[in-house]
């Protein structure tokens, strides 16, 4: 059976302090120690300024037109590099993922955004998951959400 805690005590999870929990490892069949997830890109500095200077994640950079990565928490990072040589289908899958960046806040990251020039495909909506997104594009024209997990 699971173990669950005593009626109002909370998890030992929601004791530990923020920087704790996200320190420890996250249980998997292949001992998953952090995440990271690799973009082909034709403009690098572009969305290298939207990625830094837009969303205001740190970058790990080389001269300008060079791969960089974003981390973009203590255990994932995104990095974009440019083509590898080939054709196009050995490098670039038919439709790339979503990015999606859970904030404290939606309407307020939203708002933020709006009044230094961002445009967003859609501005916060609910939605029936239980989360509140709004959604814009990348200078290259990939989705990145930003979400919030509604209070029950």
């Amino acid at each position: 059976g699971s173990a669950s805690p005593a009626p109002g005590k909370r998890p030992a999870a929601a004791r530990q302090p923020a920087g704790a929990a996200a320190r420890q490892t996250v249980p998997s069949a292949i001992g998953l120690v952090s995440q990271h997830t690799g973009f082909t890109s034709h403009a690098l500095d572009d969305v290298r300024r939207f990625y830094t200077q837009v969303l205001g994640f740190a970058s790990a950079q080389g001269p300008a037109g060079s791969s960089f990565t974003v981390r973009v928490s203590p255990a994932s990072s995104i990095g974009f590099a440019p083509p590898v040589p080939g054709p196009p289908e050995q490098w670039r899958p038919p439709r790339e993922p979503a990015l999606c960046f859970v904030v404290r806040d939606v309407d307020r990251a939203h708002a933020d955004l709006v009044a230094r020039g961002v445009e967003f495909t859609q501005a916060p909506t609910d939605t029936p998951a239980g989360q509140r997104v709004a959604i814009l594009k990348d200078p290259e024209g990939r989705t990145v959400c930003l979400a919030q997990t509604l209070e029950k």
